[in-house]
């Protein structure tokens, strides 16, 4: 009996031996040898706060972007690396949709846009409008102002229903993380999870603050969002009946302080150490999360190119599928731009079209694959 007790402690200590080992495995994105290069014309800059990829039902794959700022979005064969088309969403008249900021494309005949005020305006590849859906409220009184389907706030559309996360005022009691439009009858509600509440943001005297900057992605079962100014991620079931929090922090930065509270200038925000944007790789079962660490302003930068080419550095930290941090890379200043970036099934691609890199030329849009390799440490 002391001889079985003894095996089966063995046994237990062995597999967690075997646990604690595979926990400390590293992984890193490594920088591989393939690059993927998209011409432009003389008036699209290789940036953008809107890039999607999206394939239609005959198996073509495109990248989708938006002009950065402007009523423009593009469509590149993924195969030819060339562009096939583009759509004119108008501004103004019977199909104006104002300034486009963000999109989201359901297949060619159904392109939802979304315009900086309180509407989701759908239309077809020929920039025709098919509805405008208002979302000033939700059914039951919470008020609700702009959305955005940006890059890292994408519209996610399941069953009939879009999945939005406008803006909520401070002065609000209740501030619902995700809203959910009903397409067929457009009733409008707040799912229950509420935005977390952070230390120091409750300032009577302002409408929102930067506690509001925060991305999110959908890996199939649950919405996942990562907020700029903290070190926990949070998890939501679909219906956003349960919230909870894990801490994903960043080797290289040390603690985050709300620049609301700090009274920064916009270049200072831009020194102050944060986390960005979370994406979720399908093909890996992982999760990004890009951390920008404190750096030092170079004089005579253009403030409104540094954030629109995505900083100066930047680092992704890595998370298996149970939200462990498994690993964190790295990557050189002034080469990438993390707020450019798609995921397909041979790895990441990263923007390498850095405004302040060598190879920077605004006649390409250029994107570097990275592989996620695992190293024994």
């Amino acid at each position: 009996m002391r001889n079985n007790i003894w095996v089966t402690l063995s046994f237990l200590l062995l597999c967690l031996s075997c646990k604690q080992a595979d926990t400390v495995q590293n992984y890193q994105l490594v920088k591989s040898g393939m690059t993927i290069s998209f011409p432009l014309d003389n008036n699209t800059k290789p940036a953008t706060r809107s890039l999607f990829l999206y394939t239609n039902k005959e198996g073509n794959e495109y990248l989708t972007f938006q002009e950065l700022n402007g009523n423009k979005i593009l469509f590149y064969n993924m195969q030819t690396r060339q562009l096939d088309f583009t759509i004119y969403p108008q501004r103004e008249g019977n199909n104006g949709v104002g300034r486009v900021g963000g999109y989201y494309v359901h297949n060619f005949d159904s392109i939802f846009i979304t315009p900086i005020h309180e509407v989701i305006v759908l239309i077809d590849s020929n920039a025709i409008v098919k509805d405008r859906i208002n979302y000033k409220e939700t059914k039951d009184g919470i008020p609700l102002f702009g959305y955005g389907a940006y890059t890292y706030q994408p519209m996610i559309l399941l069953n009939n229903k879009l999945f939005i996360t406008p803006m909520t005022s401070r002065r609000q009691e209740k501030r619902p993380l995700c809203v959910v439009i009903d397409l067929v009858d457009k009733s409008i509600f707040a799912l229950d999870a509420q935005l977390p509440k952070f230390a120091n943001t409750n300032s009577i005297h302002k409408e929102f603050g930067s506690e509001m900057n925060y991305s999110r992605c959908f890996d199939g079962n649950m919405f996942i969002y990562s907020f700029d100014y903290d070190e926990n991620i949070y998890i939501a079931d679909i219906n956003h009946t349960t919230l909870r929090n894990i801490k994903a922090k960043s080797r290289y930065i040390d603690h985050v302080e709300n620049p609301d509270d700090l009274y920064l200038t916009i270049e200072q925000s831009c020194m102050n150490p944060h986390y960005d944007n979370l994406v979720y790789d399908p093909y890996r079962q992982v999760y990004y999360r890009i951390a920008q660490p404190k750096i030092k302003w170079d004089k005579g930068t253009n403030v409104q190119e540094f954030i629109d080419y995505g900083g100066k550095n930047f680092s992704i930290i890595i998370l298996d599928n149970n939200f462990n941090v498994v690993g964190e890379t790295m990557f050189p200043d002034n080469t990438y731009n993390p707020r450019a970036l798609f995921i397909r099934e041979d790895g990441l691609y990263i923007s390498s079209s850095h405004f302040k890199n060598p190879d920077y030329s605004d006649d390409w849009f250029v994107f570097q694959r990275f592989d996620l390799v695992k190293q024994q440490l």
